[in-house]
C-alpha cells in the first residue's frame, strides 16, 4: 500500500481547535467532568436531537470491566438503564464461568446492550492484554449485539496494552475481530511506540529486544506500517512521548508535540489523550484534529497534574501557537 508523507499544518490545526472548544465551552466542561465514567452522556447533542429511555439506576461498573468497555458514549438524556439484580457478576478469580460471554448473557441482558448501544455513537474498549477472556467477549458483543442493531456509525476505539505473555494466535485472533467491527463503524486502534514494536516483534515471530525503539525512525515507520497492513482497520496511532503518528487509507501523517515538554505519559496521560480523541470524535472533527486535541488534553494534564477544562485547554492551544510562531500568533485568534 502506497502511503503519502503529510505532517499537517499545526498552527491552522490548533487554531481551529481552539474555535470548537469555544463554540462548546459548556459541554466541553461537562464532558471533562464525566471522563472517569463508563457510561459518558453525550453533552454535544441539543435537547431536541436527544432520546430518552427513561430509566436512570447506573449499571455497575465491574459489569463494563468484566466486558472490557473502558467507555461508552450515549445520545440519551438518560445515560442509565436499570439494571436487573441478574446482572451483578461474580468477581471470583477462580470461577472461570464468569470470563466467558455465553455464561454472561441471556435475553435481558442482551436486550438491554442493544438498547444502550443502539443510543451509542462511541464506545472505547480497555486494554485488550488486561482483560480476561476480552476476545471472546468482544467478539460476542459484535454478534450478539453491534451486528443485530444494525447500526453503521458506530467510533470503535481500541488497545492492547502489554501482549508480550499473550500467544501469537491470540494476537491474530483480536486483530481478526477489531477488523470485523469495521463492517459496522470506523475502527481505531491506538498504541503506545514500545507496544507497536512489541506487536511488531510478535507478528514476525522475533524476540522483542529493547534496542528496537532506538532503532532508525524510518524503520519504526515500516514496522508500524506492516502492521497497519495486516489490520482490516482504519486508522492506527502509534504515540511517542512528544510526537504521534497516524496511519490511515493512503496516508501517513506525524503530528509534532510542543518542544519543552511531554504531551503524553503513561497511566492518567494515557487516558486523557484517549479522552481528547473521544472529545474530537463528539464534536465530528478530522482524525488528525481528533489526535491534535488528544495530544493538547493529555498535555494540559501533565502541565497542571489535574484534569484540564475548556479554560485550561484553550490556554494551552494558546501558549502552544505561540511558540511555534511568536511573530505571526494573533491574540484575537483565542479571544471569546
Amino acid at each position: 500500500m502506497y502511503l503519502k508523507n503529510n505532517e499537517p499544518n499545526s498552527g491552522s490545526l490548533l487554531a481551529e481547535l481552539a474555535g470548537s472548544i469555544q463554540n462548546f465551552n459548556d459541554s466541553v466542561d461537562v464532558y471533562m467532568n464525566q471522563i472517569r465514567d463508563y457510561e459518558v452522556f453525550n453533552p454535544f447533542q441539543s435537547s431536541a436531537e436527544m432520546d430518552s429511555v427513561g430509566i436512570n439506576k447506573p449499571i455497575p461498573c465491574e459489569f463494563w470491566e468484566r466486558l472490557g468497555i473502558r467507555h461508552l458514549i450515549l445520545n440519551t438524556l438518560h445515560s442509565r438503564l436499570e439494571v436487573p439484580d441478574h446482572w451483578n457478576i461474580e468477581n471470583d478469580k477462580n470461577n472461570n464461568t464468569t470470563y466467558r460471554w455465553r455464561n454472561v448473557k441471556n435475553d435481558a441482558i442482551l436486550e438491554e446492550l442493544k438498547t444502550l448501544f443502539s443510543y451509542s455513537s462511541v464506545v472505547q474498549f480497555a486494554d485488550w492484554a488486561s482483560v480476561d477472556g476480552a476476545s471472546d467477549f468482544w467478539d460476542g458483543i459484535f454478534y450478539d449485539v453491534i451486528k443485530p442493531l444494525g447500526k453503521r456509525d458506530f467510533q470503535f476505539v481500541f488497545r492492547l496494552g502489554d501482549i508480550r505473555r499473550r500467544l501469537v494466535f491470540e494476537i491474530d485472533e483480536i486483530l481478526d475481530i477489531m477488523g470485523i467491527y469495521s463492517s459496522y463503524g470506523r475502527v481505531t486502534l491506538v498504541l503506545e511506540n514500545n507496544e507497536a514494536d512489541k506487536l511488531w516483534s510478535k507478528l514476525n515471530g522475533i524476540a522483542y529486544d529493547v534496542t528496537i525503539p532506538g532503532s532508525r525512525p524510518q524503520d519504526a515507520r515500516e514496522r508500524y506500517l506492516f502492521i497497519f497492513n495486516t489490520m482490516r482497520i482504519d486508522s492506527l496511532i502509534v504515540l511517542y512521548a512528544n510526537r504521534t503518528i497516524l496511519y490511515s487509507t493512503g496516508q501517513q501523517s506525524q503530528f509534532g508535540g510542543r518542544s519543552f515538554e511531554n504531551i503524553y505519559m503513561p497511566g492518567q496521560g494515557k487516558d486523557c489523550f484517549d479522552a481528547g480523541y473521544r472529545l474530537g470524535l463528539l464534536l465530528q472533527l478530522e482524525t488528525p484534529h481528533c489526535i491534535a486535541l488528544g495530544q493538547v488534553v493529555s498535555g494540559a494534564y501533565v502541565r497542571n497534574e489535574s484534569l484540564p477544562g475548556s479554560e485550561v485547554l484553550l490556554t494551552y492551544i494558546k501558549d502552544w501557537m505561540a511558540e511555534m510562531s511568536p511573530d505571526r500568533y494573533s491574540s484575537s485568534l483565542m479571544k471569546k
